[in-house]
């Protein structure tokens, strides 16, 4: 089953992003912040990635060479596919 975090990051920190930036705030500014404050736990991926890695293994799971039984039963694909799509 697949965990869900409830991860909380001070206002103050938010607040030195933005002004730790010259111009904007980009996708990968936020991106490598979230890593950093996480302790490298959480990254930002791009939502059309997950799906597409979804969908390939789910094509493949069946597939003896391509995951080991431990990792189909341990994984809800659907699971993640409602809440990548949900978000």
């Amino acid at each position: 089953m697949i965990k869900i975090y409830s991860l909380t990051i001070p206002r103050s920190e938010i607040l030195n992003l933005y002004m730790g930036t010259v111009h904007e705030i980009t996708i990968h500014s936020i991106s490598e912040w979230i890593k950093s404050k996480t302790e490298k736990q959480f990254i930002v991926i791009e939502r059309e990635f997950v799906m597409e890695s979804v969908q390939y293994i789910e094509i493949n799971k069946y597939n003896d060479t391509f995951l080991n039984q431990n990792i189909r039963e341990k994984w809800d694909l659907d699971f993640i596919k409602e809440f990548v799509v949900g978000c």
